[in-house]
């Protein structure tokens, strides 16, 4: 057979490879439409990718020694791959037409509706997966001339394979979504793939009468006769345990760094074009070092042996990594240029993850080609072999996914799911080390064993909190301890309480969500009453996301006739029930709240029920991947098909903790283009880092008179009292905006949309920042909050009376806005102490003016008892010509003469 095409063979199979996965990368996000943001999703894609590999490996296992022009058909197959894969977008919408249908038609209960999604969906992907299967051990075939070879030939073919699935993973997740969108992305890889087609149809002319002369030469492949007894079986069970390994490490790694490295998009894709790049490295190391083994099986023993290890040693080189690296260190943004060109958001994932996973990658490459050529050598019939060991393997992936995304990481959580799966790898080397012996000395023969009954050991006595360590650590929260961990099948969930002020946050996978701190409470307080006292015909509303549960409380106290709220994660319902219900509805929540455990974006495109009001509380758009799908055009449309005539979508937006400006103006302008009117709210009587934006298909009238009698329940006065709303004055001195105030500053910017996504893949790392934030504000407030009051029976004259007073109150508001945006506390007690010059009973600026000297305080004493008494006597030096009458200047001044020192 000629070198040259087998070279240029390999060539066009790393095309391919390339391909496959930035398929596999869009069915993802298309089957996300369908499922929702849900780990089924993810689950169904990995899964039937693998199981069609798999599958499509088995059957042309069966068939491959006899086919004659191998090269014709494996472009015949690339052509049908390419077609049903440009296929797949329209299937799938058909199937997602029945889902709706079947839906509203049966109401089944929402684990039935998800078994059907899940078992059509896998339908329609296993065509293409299994005709993906089909082309390992067809062209395995093809370019092993010998058996003696067939180890080193085939794993150099599958590397080139996985180096260019690492290649397409790379394009896909980095560059070909972000910038040509998702049927961009799909479109070029049908066109890579009709090259791939092309090639292989060229080669197969070119090569003819080479492949007809040898199939003459050899004639059937010589060693025809399977052979099966427990080596056989030894090594197959060792293929699957490594396809089971590499799978549950993968998913494992992904649960595990999202808390020190965060939940984007781009940490994902990093993972998985590391794990494919060091399988690559394996299999070309595996297959250099296979032709000088006598016993591969033994060499296939010992990487398995060490992939175990690796799982072992997992939690606490992670928690090594996290504890030993300071901040600036394990945040290294490539300072050698190895990524040059990458953004830190794209190289610090890389290198991070390079750090933690790459050995164990590697190690599962290396072991490919070994284990292949020890069973080729002990079944013979190379295309046979390869389709069976192939085969074997990626069945052990699929069964690896499923086994620790739904049984292993809910039952024994992250660190004790990666330490049994090490252990179960470090018994299966031994059975091979002692079951293909070859020539050793008797001590070396019971090595392995050895080891395993070690690492054993090592697995046992491992401290069993090393995770929850590297939560504690990765999130950051001041003077505040790990109190609780929930590790479900969708998130990690954990709760952190503050030492000094008993303050609670729950986190989930890394991300605060919500606390009964102030600085949580204001935004959980306006979702939960901004629905009802903004839409006087609100009789229903539904609630995106449960968080503490102080939302769905809030509208529980104007006794509405339904409310519905939808939660992804029964582990956040789960501690929020636990830790928070002094400010939820506890043990009432089923009886007054209809509680949907299910992905919103499903539940909304599924349903027909149609809601007064939609609220939706959901934070983190890029920090946390998954939720940057609630803030997409067809996500808003979906919820303006649910609302009824009259009614309000509202949404929370971060105003200056993470989003990048350009990700705020996507937002916001997306959101303008569904509807038609549009307001902005910014809660001044207590400032934060928050919006809240409300859309509706008609023009927004604020019913005064409905208004002031819902601020007559106590419930929702004491409630608003918190926040310092006592009236409705201080209420609409909250309204910022309305669309034509956006559209003055917004003027320019990108559409988030399913199929063209901006808002996960911005690259931008730098927030909007408190500055930007006041600036913001200030170019969109105007008075138009005056032609959105509905004054309902009010005479003329009170309606002056109340507008002066109204005005009056947003003046206040203003310097408000300024003191909570100051850069410096001095800067902001100076300011508050302006504005209660015009308003000396303002409770938000006393409170602003409060708080920054007892902050100015505090770090004045830390620096005295750290001997810096420099610093502390220029802090008071400052307080005394801001507020020379301040309690916080006495106080000051008497702790530094307790020091012994002087002004």
């Amino acid at each position: 057979m000629n070198n040259v095409v087998v070279y240029w063979l390999m060539l066009v199979y790393l095309l391919s490879g390339a391909c496959s996965l930035i398929d596999q990368v869009v069915w993802l996000r298309l089957l996300k439409l369908s499922l929702g943001n849900t780990v089924y999703a993810s689950c169904v894609v990995v899964s039937v990718f693998m199981a069609g590999l798999a599958l499509g490996a088995l059957l042309m296992g069966r068939f491959s020694d006899r086919i004659e022009h191998r090269l014709k058909l494996y472009a015949f197959i690339e052509v049908l791959i390419t077609i049903v894969a440009v296929c797949s977008p329209w299937m799938l919408q058909l199937a997602d037409e029945f889902y709706v249908w079947l839906y509203r038609a049966w109401q089944p209960t929402h684990g039935v509706i998800l078994l059907v999604q899940v078992v059509v969906s896998a339908a329609i992907l296993l065509l293409p997966t299994v005709l993906m299967g089909t082309t390992l051990p067809l062209l395995s075939r093809f370019v092993t001339s010998i058996e003696a070879e067939s180890g080193r030939l085939v794993g150099r073919l599958y590397a080139l394979n996985t180096l260019g699935a690492a290649a397409g993973c790379f394009l896909a997740g980095f560059l070909l979504i972000r910038t040509i969108g998702v049927m961009g992305t799909l479109y070029t890889a049908a066109a890579l793939n009709l090259l791939v087609a092309a090639g292989g149809f060229t080669l197969h002319l070119v090569s003819r009468k080479d492949a007809v002369e040898a199939s003459e030469t050899r004639g059937a492949d010589p060693a025809s006769k399977r052979v099966v007894n427990t080596g056989f079986v030894l090594l197959g069970i060792g293929f699957f345990l490594s396809g089971l390994l590499s799978i549950g490490y993968e998913l494992l790694w992904m649960r595990s760094v999202v808390f020190s490295m965060g939940a984007y998009t781009y940490v994902f894709s990093a993972i998985l074009t590391v794990y494919l790049v060091g399988n690559v490295v394996g299999v070309g190391i595996g297959a250099r070092i296979v032709p000088r083994l006598k016993n591969p099986a033994a060499g296939f023993a010992v990487t398995l042996s060490l992939l175990g290890l690796c799982g072992v040693l997992y939690a606490p080189w992670l928690n090594f990594c996290v504890h030993s690296f300071p901040p600036a260190a394990w945040n290294w943004s490539d300072p050698y240029g190895l990524m040059v060109g990458l953004p830190p958001m794209l190289s610090r994932p890389l290198i991070q993850n390079l750090l933690l996973c790459l050995v164990p990658s590697v190690l599962m490459g290396v072991g490919f080609p070994m284990a292949l050529q020890a069973w080729v050598n002990h079944a013979g019939r190379i295309g046979w072999s390869t389709g069976t060991a192939y085969g074997t393997n990626t069945v052990g992936a699929v069964i690896g996914g499923i086994l620790t995304g739904f049984v292993l990481i809910p039952a024994l959580g992250m660190q004790r799911s990666i330490i049994l799966l090490g252990v179960v790898g470090v018994w299966a080397a031994a059975a091979l080390w002692l079951r293909f012996p070859g020539r050793r000395h008797a001590a070396v023969r019971f090595a392995l064993p050895g080891i395993a009954a070690v690492v054993t050991v090592i697995g046992f006595v491992t401290p069993p909190d090393l995770y929850a360590r590297v939560i504690a650590a990765t999130i950051y929260m001041e003077d505040c301890d790990l109190v609780d961990v929930k590790e479900g099948i969708v998130t990690t969930a954990s709760l952190h309480q503050n030492r000094k002020t008993g303050a609670r946050f729950l986190c989930t996978s890394g991300n605060r969500v919500a606390g009964d701190s102030n600085c949580y409470r204001a935004d959980q307080k306006m979702l939960g009453h901004l629905p009802v006292l903004l839409n006087k015909d609100a009789r229903s509303v539904l609630s995106v996301g449960f968080g503490s549960g102080e939302s769905t409380a809030c509208l529980s106290f104007h006794g509405i006739e339904r409310i519905a709220c939808v939660e992804i994660a029964p582990e956040v319902l789960e501690f929020s029930l636990k830790y928070f219900n002094h400010i939820n509805l506890g043990d009432q929540l089923h009886d007054k709240v209809d509680m949907i455990i299910m992905d919103a974006k499903n539940y909304l495109h599924l349903t027909e029920t149609r809601y007064d009001a939609i609220v939706n509380d959901c934070t983190s758009t890029r920090n946390f991947a998954e939720n940057a799908s609630l803030f997409t055009r067809e996500y808003f449309e979906n919820a303006r098909h649910r609302l009824n005539e009259g009614g309000l979508f509202m949404s929370w937006m971060d105003g200056h903790g993470t989003e990048a400006e350009p990700v705020q103006h996507s937002i916001m302008g997306t959101m303008m283009e569904v509807f038609p009117y549009v307001t902005l709210w910014y809660p001044m009587t207590d400032p934060g880092s928050f919006f809240v934006i409300v859309g509706s298909l008609s023009p927004q009238r604020v019913p005064l008179a409905h208004l002031e009698l819902e601020l007559t329940r106590p419930q929702v006065a004491n409630s608003l009292a918190e926040i310092n709303i006592r009236n409705a004055v201080d209420l609409l001195t909250c309204y910022v905006g309305d669309e034509q105030d956006l559209k003055r500053v917004i003027t320019d910017h990108r559409t988030n949309s399913d199929y063209f996504p901006f808002v996960e893949f911005y690259q931008g790392e730098s927030p909007a920042g408190k500055e930007a934030m006041r600036t913001f504000l200030q170019s969109v407030r105007s008075g138009s909050i005056e032609r959105h009051i509905d004054w309902g029976e009010m005479p003329p004259s009170q309606q002056d009376e109340w507008l002066s007073r109204l005005r009056a109150a947003s003046k206040v508001s203003d310097q408000i806005l300024l003191a909570a945006t100051a850069q410096t506390y001095a800067e902001r007690i100076e300011l508050a102490i302006a504005g209660l010059a015009d308003a000396p009973d303002n409770v938000t600026l006393l409170e602003l003016r409060s708080d920054a000297e007892t902050q100015l305080l505090s770090r004045a004493f830390e620096r005295l008892e750290q001997g810096d008494h420099l610093t502390a006597v220029k802090t008071l030096r400052r307080l005394r010509d801001i507020a020379p009458e301040s309690a916080a200047v006495k106080t000051l001044r008497a702790r530094i003469g307790a020091a012994g020192h002087s002004e």
